[in-house]
């Protein structure tokens, strides 16, 4: 892999956790009722454009676990150990960082306002089920640190990965293809929209970049915008959710030639320290962002008030302002607690 295609996936990974940012930066329907103009924007950003994150997420996963792979099933079970420690031990950390922070703005007096919910009735359900709620599905599909499903299929993919190796191998194309397919049928317990994505980055190792440039380029933004625009006007026009995966995947060409238009060939990360600084924390934002985020974004309303350019100010502006706390948090916790630091990012 070259150096522009390593600053590259570094870039968009900083991008995309952005957009995973202003996802769940949005506020609830009761808190936003009667503001049009915040509604429209919310599910323009987040809805729209913020659906192509995750499954960009999965493509470059799965590309990277793919790409060097010279012995073939032994390099899968060696990335597959690997994996323990950058995938698993963060996800436990993460898991129960969620749930014990939880915990401590509950009985810290005047901080649960700050909160959309308590974590406390967990603890009245037996062993079992706070085990599995925390680290498995707490009911809804997601575990408690609910932006960790991302993760948690993730290790389930991977743990898997002999299986889809050899299918790739073989199938290639047509693999992806059926995944696709399945992915529509929403099987319980089988994550096969993040399988999807998963090995359409693996194959993408076989094709040869022959981007179509700029005029591919324009085409695909001008086509996943008007799209996107026309699902957020008229919901009810078609079965979105038939056409959910084509629209992203133009989404997804958009972001990868929008970045060679803007930054073109010769950027070099190394050069912006900040932006080099900011790319080496999409992990631990990830990991982290929730329930801290929340209160970011809950300061801001109150600061503001609650009303809807408060809301507003805050859904546009908690995004932005999160992350360069928490690079500075982890700029911190790196320099003096740097093996903690590595256990709990998987040394990234």
């Amino acid at each position: 892999m070259t150096q522009y295609l390593s600053d590259k996936l570094r870039i968009l990974s900083l991008i995309s956790i952005v957009f995973v940012l202003y996802i769940h930066s949005g506020f609830h329907a009761d808190e936003i009722e009667g503001m049009v103009m915040n509604d429209r924007v919310q599910d323009f950003v987040s809805g729209m454009m913020g659906r192509c994150a995750v499954p960009l997420f999965y493509v470059i996963s799965g590309y990277l676990f793919f790409l060097k792979v010279p012995e073939g099933m032994k390099s899968i079970y060696g990335k597959m150990r690997k994996r323990v420690g950058t995938l698993v031990v963060p996800y436990i950390i993460g898991c129960l960082f969620f749930v014990g922070f939880g915990v401590l703005m509950a009985v810290l007096p005047g901080v649960s306002k700050y909160m959309n919910s308590s974590v406390m009735p967990l603890f009245s359900k037996p062993i079992g089920e706070i085990l599995r709620s925390i680290f498995y599905d707490a009911g809804n599909g997601s575990p408690c640190a609910f932006q960790l499903w991302f993760l948690r299929d993730l290790i389930l993919i991977v743990a898997t990965s002999p299986l889809w190796y050899l299918l790739l191998k073989h199938l290639r194309w047509i693999l992806v293809v059926t995944c696709l397919g399945l992915t529509y049928l929403h099987i319980q317990f089988i994550p096969f929209f993040a399988l999807f994505w998963f090995l359409f980055g693996g194959q993408l190792v076989q094709v040869k970049n022959k981007y179509g440039g700029a005029s591919l380029t324009v085409f695909t933004i001008v086509v996943f915008l008007f799209l996107s625009v026309v699902q957020l006007f008229m919901p009810d026009m078609i079965d979105w959710e038939l056409v959910k995966i084509p629209i992203i995947i133009l989404g997804l060409i958009s972001i990868w030639g929008i970045y060679d238009m803007v930054l073109g060939k010769d950027f070099k990360l190394s050069e912006h320290r900040w932006l080099a600084t900011a790319c080496q924390f999409t992990f631990f934002i990830y990991l982290f962002h929730e329930p801290t985020l929340n209160i970011v974004r809950k300061l801001i309303v109150v600061m503001l008030s609650k009303n809807e350019l408060g809301y507003l100010t805050s859904y546009l502006l908690s995004p932005w302002i999160f992350t360069v706390c928490a690079v500075f948090a982890g700029l911190l916790f790196r320099r003096y607690l740097p093996r903690v630091y590595n256990v709990c990012t998987g040394g990234r």
